[in-house]
């Protein structure tokens, strides 16, 4: 079987290839919230011809991973976001003393030795009392 002429000699690429656009599909963001007063939560992303359609499909997809209350869809083209190589979104000072993140294990230690002297402290006036 012989291959057609087209196939064989493919045309040459002058410039810049391009590629018709596929449809007229628009992206939308989709954010699920899981329980009443939760904040939503990004699940992905529908491409759909109108927000009436892409709030369909997302009802229909990602309804179905997890049961949810309440469903938004946002066009893509409608999120602004900071740009990675010029935007600082963290200060360059250390705060990091503002993030609850609890005792440092050296604290920690110290913590458990001072409750456990407390301890030991209460456990011998008690048994001192029984002695005497």
């Amino acid at each position: 079987m012989t291959m057609s002429k087209i196939r064989e000699h493919p045309p040459a690429a002058n410039g810049e290839m391009t590629s018709p656009k596929e449809g007229d599909l628009e992206a939308f963001a989709v954010f699920t919230q899981l329980q009443r007063g939760d904040p939503h939560i990004y699940a992905g992303c529908v491409d759909a011809a109108d927000a009436k359609m892409a709030l369909q499909f997302a009802r229909e997809h990602y309804g179905q991973d997890q049961p949810c209350v309440n469903i938004w869809v946002v066009p893509k083209q409608a999120i602004a976001a900071t740009e990675y190589d010029k935007d600082l979104i963290w200060r360059y000072t250390d705060q990091t003393y503002r993030l609850a993140r609890g005792y440092a294990k050296g604290v920690r230690e110290k913590w458990e030795k001072i409750r456990a002297k407390n301890d030991l402290d209460d456990y011998e006036k008690e048994d001192l009392k029984e002695m005497f």
